[in-house]
């Protein structure tokens, strides 16, 4: 009885079925999640680009076109395509001898690495001498 037990047991052994599907059982979930992070990591960096570029063309056309503060923050509100300008908060100070704009921003991420980390905020500010 044992040597038949002992056999099977060999016999298993050496047996390659459904090894393939084991192993991508293991890399499948951590090839995924490297694609998420990279998706979601794009995207912030997007999200951050289009911000700054929307205050550095708006600083420009403010100290060209002389506009108000007013005029400023619809036009960078208005130059952030894509973006939920609703939950972006544009700070303009205009000095006497440069103007200045910040934009702020509660960036949360679609698929969160941990339960620390489901958002941050972006920060974005340009100056321009007038």
């Amino acid at each position: 009885m044992r040597p038949r037990i002992l056999q099977r047991l060999l016999g298993l052994r050496r047996d390659q079925r459904g090894v393939a599907a084991v192993e991508f059982a293991i890399i499948a979930p951590v090839f995924v999640g490297l694609l998420v992070g990279i998706l979601d990591i794009g995207r912030y960096m997007w999200t951050l680009n289009t911000m700054q570029y929307a205050i550095d063309e708006s600083v420009r056309a403010g100290v060209v076109q002389k506009l108000s503060s007013d005029d400023v923050k619809d036009l960078v509100k208005s130059s952030m395509t894509g973006l939920n300008t609703g939950a972006i908060t544009v700070g303009v100070v205009d000095g006497a001898s440069t103007l200045s704009i910040t934009a702020d921003m509660t960036y949360k991420f679609l698929f969160p690495m941990s339960s620390f980390t489901d958002s941050t905020t972006i920060s974005v500010r340009t100056e321009m001498p007038k």
